[in-house]
């Protein structure tokens, strides 16, 4: 779980900022549970949806292959927080 926080930071900086929160959100989301519970190509595929650099992709990349190692009710436990972030966004963002 140590990559939680992470996480959990870059989220909540990506998401919520004060402004422009609302396009953000849906698309970190559908990128973060990708990342969590998604396979390589899929995740590949949603990066280069929302246009990432290649030294951003091939990093994310990196992590994800030791985020497959994680248990997959940690994965689970972290994809529902990002889901509550996006919900908070939403409201922030109305």
């Amino acid at each position: 779980m140590k990559l939680t926080l992470p996480l959990l930071l870059v989220t909540l900086a990506l998401c919520c900022p004060d402004a422009n929160a609302g396009p953000v959100c849906p698309a970190l989301t559908s990128v973060m549970t990708n990342f969590l519970l998604g396979p390589r190509g899929s995740l590949k595929r949603e990066m280069n949806r929302v246009d990432a650099p290649a030294e951003a992709m091939q990093g994310t990349l990196n992590v994800k292959t030791c985020v497959d190692k994680l248990s997959l009710l940690d994965r689970f436990s972290v994809a529902k927080f990002v889901k509550i972030v996006e919900i908070k966004c939403k409201k922030q963002s109305a």
